[in-house]
């Protein structure tokens, strides 16, 4: 940076490296290398055809290696293209020996039968459904190098990460589905579960040593307990298991603080920075601070678990320090390219760690326009605050930067971020320090040690209690849909532009308008679109689960949240949604209730209604995660059960089943709440997954009225929907929620074929997307999302003045056709948030006026 008259200092555009473009052509082949190795698993024949390509490549660079100047050099246009080109097939030979390598290990352990293995625990243990999970990767025998995801019985001693085991299991290989392939991504080669387990001990050596000193360290930072315990442990050792989906890391996820939570980079800069300055208060020689330095690097890497975006930091580390020694520029740039290189060639499926992702391009970004970035805020502060403007600056460009990866991957932008890094991350830098260093002193002056943990635990309950008040504002976080191509290639133009024009602020007021422009972007993302203008109910595309919402203007309920968070605030993302006033949950299954944690911090919710069959212990993990809803601690939980009414806008909302005091012999299944809801004319029913047992309890009850749409129960499983049942809805459309290829068989030929029979259009999810169902002023219209067929008509069903809810019989109705086109709605649809504060404020459970059965 050079400096200015005004006394501003002027940054200049940073030089782009050659190696630059064979790190990212590297990354891109060891993806598509990944692609072709995963096509000869599943026997795809485009894996053929991308190693054609490859031939191809491999001619190209060999003419470009041959067209050189008369002067001996490559002109700029084929250096370039002569890098990418060597950096793809750098990645994609690795990658694909990595995949054939992967091949056959696999083919080795499905005929390997029962045995004994040995093998080192490379993770942290994991609680699973079924007990305590370890990661082995196996040490001796034909099968070295082999990892298991060994899963062992509540008898078995659960080591810990570093041991050496010796079990008795045989190996199962995964499907190839996207679990499997995640699971190859991430090195496993197959799961076990072992029936005899036998903790060998540590292994010999120095990193036999380092892991039993860190076991010895994490019980020294028991002394601080609850949330702030939690996270010293997890910041300070890698230890996430008292930390993984507690309040605090949901606090941190919503805030866009997960790099805090989770050992990277930041943590190893931290920790190297102390080792820099002790260094150079004792004097140390260059070349020998250089040499601790690495080792403390390397050493803090294996200590936490060996998370991808701390050892990239640390190879980073290593170049640079070979740098210093060999008397070569300093190039941050150079440095994290050659450090991609090699990530890719040692470990090339590294390349789909989410964590490893987010650190490489957070750090490319601030190498790259991070002083850019920050000269701007300064402007905007002129030259004020100058630690202040710094850390602002860097986290806007971070978060600018990782933008597509964090709403792709996550679904949700945090708007609170460039607060919550002034406040949380300062402290946090501090405690991660004092607990590393009382967890040392601690082994040799224990009660020092522990007086020194606990100053730590202190700065860190600072933390927590702060990212949870600015988790808790409205707004802090808002659900995003995946970014279109249209936005990637938007967002790599922008880049371009910036670089290539790398405009600096001309003045303090146009510095403030960008600035002001930026908060202004954030509140209008924040308040949200304007609610429909009339009644709607969206069968939300969430995979193999249910998420509905129901909608008028400002007001809206979400009946069940899907199985899983993240595809919850991608759904959620598409309908524009920011404030719900009722969550319903129909009964206590993982594909309904899953996704629940994914509602903390994205919308505010009103109370949530849970059928009053599952008693004061049901809903466990439900009735956990509550108090974390926006407003904190204020979010009201209702049982309910038949007779019970309320109103989302003008739609009017009937509990049908079960019923106030349902039969103990009923299956969860069976306890779902099943929901009447309609507007003037219009009816549509919720099933849940009501089966037999509640169809028939229901018709006992009078409660299966005629309706228009229905939204078939257990997602068109054979067992779901009755012949019965369909008759006395008797509805005109009926909608599955389904996800796609799912492992059931649903929906089944046995539920497609009895709709058909009765002549009720089919409409499901897996094919259709989102399937919105809008009251118009003389019917309703289903629109989907996404085109199925050929030319399939959205239908507008006329409904006669005498079409109402209840047990009057409803004339004929009459068909009016759209032309064959769809109306695909826009994710312009949607709720307000900050300006519409009274729509959640006003939300209540069911009111006594109201609450209680129909006709009472």
């Amino acid at each position: 940076m050079k400096g200015e008259p005004g006394g501003r200092r002027q940054c200049e555009r940073p030089t782009l490296p050659p190696v630059a473009w064979l790190a990212v052509a590297a990354w891109v082949g060891a993806m598509s290398g990944e692609h072709v190795s995963w096509g000869i698993v599943t026997g795809d024949p485009a894996s053929m055809q991308a190693a054609m390509s490859a031939v191809a490549l491999v001619a190209a660079l060999c003419f470009l290696v041959l067209r050189r100047r008369r002067v001996g050099r490559f002109d700029p246009a084929a250096t370039a293209v002569a890098l990418v080109l060597a950096g793809v097939m750098v990645g994609g030979t690795a990658s694909m020996l990595q995949g054939a390598s992967w091949r056959s290990r696999t083919r080795g352990l499905a005929d390997a039968g029962a045995r004994e293995w040995v093998g080192m625990v490379t993770a942290d243990p994991r609680e699973g459904a079924f007990g305590p999970g370890i990661r082995v990767r196996i040490t001796e025998g034909p099968f070295r190098g082999a990892v298991l995801s060994v899963w062992l019985s509540g008898d078995d001693p659960v080591p810990e990460y570093g041991r050496i085991v010796r079990f008795s299991a045989i190996p199962k290989l995964r499907e190839h589905d996207d679990v499997g392939r995640r699971a190859a991504r991430g090195g496993e080669h197959a799961t076990a579960s072992a029936w005899s387990v036998t903790d060998v001990g540590w292994p010999s050596g120095a990193l036999g040593r380092l892991f039993a000193w860190r076991v010895a360290a994490v019980e020294r930072l028991q002394v601080v307990r609850g949330d702030p315990g939690a996270l010293l442990r997890g910041v300070v050792l890698g230890d996430r298991r008292s930390l993984s989906g507690s309040a605090v890391d949901e606090d941190f996820r919503v805030l866009g603080l997960s790099h805090v939570v989770a050992v990277s980079g930041s943590h190893l800069a931290v920790v190297c920075g102390v080792v820099l300055a002790l260094g150079a208060r004792l004097r140390l020689p260059r070349r020998t601070l250089l040499f601790a330095v690495v080792t403390v690097a390397a050493g803090y890497t294996a200590l936490t678990g060996m998370a991808l975006s701390a050892v990239r930091s640390a190879v980073m580390l290593v170049f640079g320090a070979a740098g210093e020694c060999l008397g070569i520029r300093r190039d941050g740039i150079a440095a994290l390219c050659v450090a991609v290189v090699a990530l890719t060639v040692a470990s090339p499926w590294c390349v789909f760690d989410v964590g490893l992702a987010l650190s490489v391009i957070a750090v490319a970004g601030l190498l790259l326009f991070g002083d850019l970035g920050i000269e701007w805020v300064a402007a905007a502060f002129a030259d004020r605050l100058p630690k202040v403007t710094s850390l602002l600056g860097a986290t806007l460009v971070a978060q600018a930067c990782t933008l597509p990866i964090v709403v792709g991957t996550f679904g949700m932008l945090s708007l609170a971020a460039p607060i919550a890094n002034l406040v949380v991350v300062p402290p946090a830098e501090i405690a991660i320090c004092t607990g590393l260093g009382g967890a040392a002193l601690g082994g040799l002056w224990p009660a020092a040690g522990s007086v020194v943990i606990r100053v730590a635990g202190g700065i860190l309950a600072f933390v927590t209690r702060s990212a949870s008040l600015l988790a808790s504002l409205p707004g802090a976080a808002v659900s995003v849909g995946s970014p279109g191509i249209i936005a990637i290639v938007g967002g790599a133009c922008a880049v371009a532009w910036l670089w290539a024009r790398w405009p600096r602020p001309g003045s303090v007021a146009a510095a403030r308008v960008c600035l002001a422009a930026v908060l202004f972007a954030n509140l209008a993302t924040g308040v949200g679109p304007r609610g429909p203008a009339r009644c709607e109910v969206v069968v939300m595309d969430v995979g193999q689960g249910d998420a509905i919402l129901v909608r008028d203007g400002s007001h809206a309920m979400l009946v069940d949240v899907g199985a899983n968070a993240g595809a919850l605030r991608q759904a959620l993302a598409r309908a524009g949604v920011r404030a719900l006033d009722s969550v319903v949950l129909t009964h206590d299954h993982d594909d309904h209730i899953g996704g629940y944690s994914g509602l903390a911090g994205v919308v505010r919710v009103g109370w949530v209604g849970l059928p009053q069959a599952a008693g004061p212990e049901g809903f466990s993990a439900v009735r956990a995660a509550t108090p974390r809803l926006t407003p904190r601690g204020k979010v009201a939980t209702t049982p309910l059960h038949a007779g019970d009414r309320w109103f989302v806008g003008r739609a009017e909302v009937i509990v049908l089943w079960p019923p106030e005091t349902p039969s103990e012999a009923l299956k969860t299944n069976d306890t779902s709440i099943v929901l009447a809801v309609r507007c003037g004319g219009f009816s549509c029913v919720l099933t849940g997954d009501a089966e037999e047992a509640a169809q028939s309890g229901m018709l006992e009850l009078g409660g299966m009225l005629r309706t228009d749409v229905l939204k078939v129960p257990h997602h068109g499983s054979r067992n779901g929907l009755t012949a019965d049942g369909l008759a006395a809805w008797h509805p005109r459309d009926a909608i599955v929620s389904v996800g796609a290829g799912n492992d059931f068989g649903h929906p089944s030929p046995e539920t497609i074929e009895l709709l058909g029979r009765a002549g009720v259009r089919i409409w499901r999810t897996d094919q259709c997307g989102d399937v919105r169902i809008e009251v118009t002023g003389n019917g309703y219209r289903v629109e989907p999302a996404r085109r199925v067929g050929a030319r399939r008509a959205c239908a507008t069903i006329g409904l006669s003045q005498y079409a109402r809810f209840g047990p009057s019989l409803q004339p004929p109705f009459h068909t009016k056709e759209h032309d064959g086109r769809f109306e695909s709605r826009s994710t312009s649809a949607g709720l307000p948030d900050l300006r519409q504060r009274r729509a959640v404020a006003r939300a209540r459970p069911p009111p006594p006026s109201r609450h209680g059965r129909s006709g009472g």
